[in-house]
């Protein structure tokens, strides 16, 4: 009788249901591939590039309606995306996307939500917190790290954001203008 009570628990065992894990969006992580080679280019026409980067916004919001967002990744990619939007409602939702990639999968790379949030500051006209943006205020000028209130974050929020200390920072700047073709 013992032998058979195992026996059966052993069959139902081995018949427990396996629950569905959710399957990162094939379709996002293709645009999201697009995003980023189409910036890799070597002479980016940039009025092609924004009719290109609100399309794959247009997409991606009808798949978050849809609920076909589902993964950590999922929401990493489209945050990507919208990061590279126009204006605050665009880095706005990079943010919300963000956050929500990181409560799905916390071991993704936080870096995004800290570009996220300087990115909106600095379309807002307010100083960055975390030093991620960098511009460059015409072709022939250098990079320069944009404005940052340097109270608000500590090195030690950088780092857990995977973003460069303020004295890293000022190196990274350095080199990028040393980097610079006829420097």
């Amino acid at each position: 009788m013992r032998l058979a009570i195992i026996i059966v628990s052993i069959a139902f065992i081995g018949r427990a249901p396996v629950f569905a894990q959710a399957v990162d969006n094939a379709e996002i992580l293709r645009m999201y591939n697009e995003d980023q080679s189409a910036r890799k280019a070597q002479n980016i026409n940039w009025t092609q590039l924004n009719k290109d980067d609100a399309q794959r916004r247009t997409r991606v919001n009808e798949l978050l309606d849809s609920n076909k967002v589902r993964t950590g990744k999922d929401y990493y990619h489209s945050a990507m995306i919208f990061q590279h939007g126009i204006d605050t409602l665009a880095s706005s939702k990079a943010i919300t996307l963000m956050k929500k990639a990181i409560e799905l999968d916390s071991n993704t790379n936080k870096w995004l939500l800290a570009a996220a949030i300087d990115r909106h500051l600095m379309r807002k006209g307010q100083p960055q917190i975390y030093g991620t943006q960098y511009v460059k205020m015409g072709p022939n000028a250098k990079f320069e790290r944009y404005r940052i209130d340097s109270t608000k974050v500590s090195d030690e929020e950088r780092k857990a954001h995977n973003v460069e200390t303020l004295a890293e920072q000022r190196i990274k700047e350095r080199q990028m203008n040393e980097s610079r073709p006829g420097n």
